[in-house]
């Protein structure tokens, strides 16, 4: 079962909930959780809605035997850019400021994370959203405890936009792609850039790449072999290689990461040559 995640204290999740029980066919079932409506696409599918932050959600798999939780989420930036992006959640130091638990990845479902990025590039192209950006993020934020692959899927980045018509159906159209997406297939890590992750981006939407976690530059010098453990075997899918984000990484960067990698017996690529 693939369970979509809503929640109440989130206004873009209930613009993207609303256009997926409107235009997909969600039928209200007689369940309840935390007193909100449990909706049904089919026998495989449902959407739920939290009371709460959805960071803060490392609970549903003791209500639910999912194969893939997909959060439905708003984005929020001080910029306010309109965005579409999708990302894997974890949190790679010391702190959790935002959910989960300290230097703890969540499980990553990488296919649905590529998928989900090149839908959404095409909900862009397709209903004109010429102000978004389409972007995948790095890995950050909570939950990170559970065992059950997850992704989310944002709308962003400000009040206007997380009300957005066309935005939420971007995101919903992305959602239902995921929906239908096997987890399966050879997936890779990345390493340096910035939050948004545009060399990575590049390599998912043109080059056919399939990415799970992507650590960025500024945790790279003090990344530990532990949390690349975590990025390779918190994954629903096999990892076969590293992908470096060489100008994105710095020499001390890179002293830090390669003996971590060259350890873990993983290959690694350079972006560029991809």
């Amino acid at each position: 079962m693939r369970v979509l995640v809503a929640s109440a204290e989130d206004i873009a999740s209930q613009t993207i909930s609303r256009v997926l029980r409107d235009d997909y066919g969600f039928e209200e079932t007689d369940m309840t959780f935390e007193e909100n409506p449990v909706y049904r696409l089919d026998a495989s599918t449902i959407l739920i809605t939290i009371n709460h932050d959805m960071i803060h959600s490392g609970y549903l798999e003791q209500h639910f035997d999912a194969e893939v939780f997909i959060y439905c989420s708003r984005h929020r930036a001080a910029s306010g850019t309109p965005a579409l992006l999708v990302h894997s959640t974890g949190n790679f130091g010391p702190h959790a400021d935002f959910g989960g638990n300290p230097r703890e990845l969540s499980v990553s479902a990488p296919s649905l994370v590529s998928v989900a990025l090149k839908r959404l590039q095409i909900e862009k192209n397709e209903r004109d959203l010429i102000d978004f950006d389409v972007t995948l993020e790095v890995t950050h934020h909570g939950p990170t405890s559970m065992n059950t692959p997850l992704l989310f899927l944002e709308l962003g980045s400000d009040e206007r936009y997380w009300r957005h018509e066309e935005g939420a159906r971007a995101v919903a159209a992305a959602v239902m792609k995921c929906v239908k997406q096997p987890l399966n297939g050879e997936a890779s890590i990345g390493f340096g850039g910035t939050h948004y992750a545009s060399k990575f981006n590049k390599l998912v939407l043109e080059k056919g790449v399939t990415i799970g976690h992507i650590a960025p530059k500024h945790v790279l010098n003090e990344i530990t072999i532990d949390i690349v453990s975590q990025m390779l075997n918190r994954s629903a899918q096999k990892i076969t290689r590293a992908i470096i984000d060489w100008k994105g990484t710095n020499a001390e960067n890179k002293a830090v990461l390669f003996p971590i990698l060259e350890d873990l017996e993983i290959p690694v690529v350079r972006a560029a040559k991809l």
